[in-house]
């Protein structure tokens, strides 16, 4: 045989292998399915298996079904059959885990509270009334307890959140479905389709004949290894029953709100969104500088007033309400005059209410009369004093008061909003034991969040350490907009410095005082002290040597200064934050100042 011929041969045979091959992946891949599907699964099995045999469950048990997902871990619905239709209980704990994070059980007063930022609802066990912004009105469902959870009837979540419930006898399922979000309908396209358990799954939980609806999740597909599995999406039969079908068998996908031509009369006007960002009250010019005063007592007002507030200041914040010894109020040391004084520069001011020690911030906190009279009085400061804002700093809490604070923070916002004051909250760096302040919240509740970046070694620290190193405002920066937005996030920096003490003949290491930057280094130079770079923690290191208190002693500083602050005010920057507050004004050197200038 030529050569030539040879060559034709060898290229017809790889072109005819190569058009098998195309031709039986089109079959494996488009025309198999259709075949599999038609024939009631090859090689997966016939019989439908019901849900309540497939999983082990008794079918006298309601399960729950929301949106895509079978809520196994949650408390199981109550449905009582009496009556014309059958009435559905939701657990509290459901509606908080999935729906309304902000719904809230006070254990102290028996109440379960729901709010939005105009309107608290407070609900008392087995109450026929309930509470709307402290008005009276009837229930005709009252909230009540069994085995230990609080439930409430779909009837009236219904009227509260974006909700449809529904109950499938057939198959004892509660069906919640977000009415909010868009749902895809479709319509089945052959007879005799099957519904499985899962796409490698040989059992079947429905069969569908064409034309039949079906709920369709179109962004849950399965997500096994097997590439065939890959073709069956996640659907919802109407009776609730969960399970993957292949795309061939689904035609005329609509998408829209379910709620999309529903008319429903709301409890409160519109329904519960609480899981987004409300608009701000502060309608001023971004970014904004704050920055807090050390006041301890009312005569120190005056001495403050004494030093002119720097142009570049939006608001300033001074310790005026301290919340009381027994935690039934605030003890104010604020004054007017100061207010007038800051007002004729242009500065608002936003008072602080702090706590001293965990027993006055949990006595108040836990107590629904207490938060009452504290809010009461505020609203009285604000209109008095002619207050611009209110900045709350709680920072002796645990992890039992966590949702307690938040619950204050909501019954403040609804005042504070009605009367266009400005509601902002300090918070400590992210870290695992503070995880409880949830700050996710804060930031849905009020318009601005103070990250305290500094006390990175505390007065009780038991090493010396930087007050607020680089890659600790760095790190608490980034941690805290997993939380809280940008527009909403101030940093916080130090205006001070932890100068330490240290013993070398025993090691022991104390800290010696907080002092500003001027006197810092008036103290180093004094003790012929030296000063380093640190480039890892961005601030210049001070120590010297000295005899005190009779021994050798050697003081140590990371020193805040012109450098070290403008490193922090990059941060800021370069993150696009929505402003600065600095603790505190009196320890401010000219040099911090002029760097804040130039962005404010």
């Amino acid at each position: 045989m030529k050569p030539t011929h040879l060559k034709k041969l060898l290229i017809n045979t790889i072109i005819t292998l190569l058009l098998l091959f195309g031709v039986a992946v089109l079959f494996l891949r488009v025309v198999m399915p259709y075949v599999r599907e038609a024939f009631g699964g090859l090689g997966r099995g016939n019989v439908i298996v019901e849900f309540h045999e497939h999983y082990s469950l008794d079918a006298s048990v309601p399960q729950l079904i929301f949106d895509s997902q079978w809520l196994r871990r949650e408390a199981v619905p109550i449905v009582e059959l009496g009556g014309t239709e059958p009435q559905v209980y939701l657990a509290v704990s459901f509606v908080k885990n999935n729906i309304d994070p902000f719904i809230f059980w006070d254990e102290y007063a028996e109440a379960l509270f729901i709010s939005t930022l105009s309107d608290m609802l407070e609900f008392s066990l087995d109450s026929e009334f309930y509470l709307h912004n402290g008005v009276y009105k009837p229930l005709a469902t009252p909230v009540f307890e069994r085995n230990g959870e609080l439930y409430m009837a779909a009837s009236l979540l219904q009227t509260l959140y974006p909700l449809i419930v529904r109950l499938e006898q057939a198959n004892n399922i509660v069906i919640v479905t977000s009415a909010d979000e868009p749902q895809t309908m479709a319509r089945i396209s052959s007879q005799n389709a099957a519904v499985h358990y899962g796409a490698a799954s040989r059992q079947i939980t429905a069969r569908l004949n064409e034309g039949d609806e079906i709920v369709v999740f179109p962004g849950e597909f399965d997500n096994s290894e097997n590439e065939d599995n890959r073709d069956y999406v996640r659907v919802r039969t109407m009776d609730g029953l969960l399970g993957y079908m292949h795309y061939t068998n689904i035609r005329d996908l609509d998408t829209a709100p379910p709620l999309q031509g529903i008319e429903r009369e709301w409890l409160l006007g519109d329904y519960i969104n609480n899981g987004v960002h409300h608009a701000k009250i502060w309608q001023g010019d971004m970014p904004i500088n704050v920055t807090w005063e050390a006041v301890y007592h009312v005569d120190a007002n005056a001495s403050l007033m004494q030093t002119p507030l720097h142009s570049s200041l939006t608001a300033v914040a001074p310790m005026w309400f301290r919340i009381n010894e027994d935690g039934t109020g605030l003890d104010s040391v604020a004054s007017k005059a100061y207010v007038d004084w800051a007002h004729s520069q242009g500065v608002l001011v936003w008072p602080m209410v702090f706590d001293v020690w965990y027993t006055q911030s949990r006595l108040m906190l836990t107590s629904r009369e207490a938060r009452r009279a504290v809010i009461e009085q505020l609203v009285a400061f604000a209109e008095a004093y002619e207050l611009d804002g209110i900045n709350i700093d709680f920072e002796h809490l645990s992890a039992a008061e966590g949702l307690y604070k938040i619950q204050f923070l909501r019954e403040l916002a609804i005042p504070m909003r009605q009367r266009g004051i400005v509601l902002s909250a300090a918070v400590k760096v992210p870290i695992a034991a503070t995880d409880f302040y949830r700050r996710d919240l804060i930031a849905k509740t009020v318009d601005f969040v103070m990250v305290m970046a500094y006390d990175e070694h505390w007065a009780t620290s038991p090493d010396a350490g930087p007050n607020a190193s680089l890659p600790f405002v760095l790190r608490g920066v980034e941690n805290m907009l997993l939380e809280v937005p940008q527009d909403r996030l101030i940093l916080g920096v130090p205006f001070y410095n932890r100068v330490w003490r240290t013993v070398p003949a025993t090691g022991e290491v104390t800290h010696f005082r907080a002092i500003g930057t001027n006197t810092t280094r008036a103290f180093f130079e004094e003790h012929g002290g030296t000063w380093q770079w640190d480039e890892i923690n961005g601030v210049y290191f001070g120590e010297a040597s000295a005899y005190h208190e009779g021994e050798s002693v050697v003081f140590q500083v990371w020193l805040e200064d012109a450098r070290s602050m403008q490193e922090k005010i990059n941060i800021f920057s370069g993150y696009n934050l929505a402003g600065v507050a600095s603790w505190n004004r009196m320890f401010a050197i000219d040099e911090f100042w002029e760097i804040l200038a130039k962005y404010f």
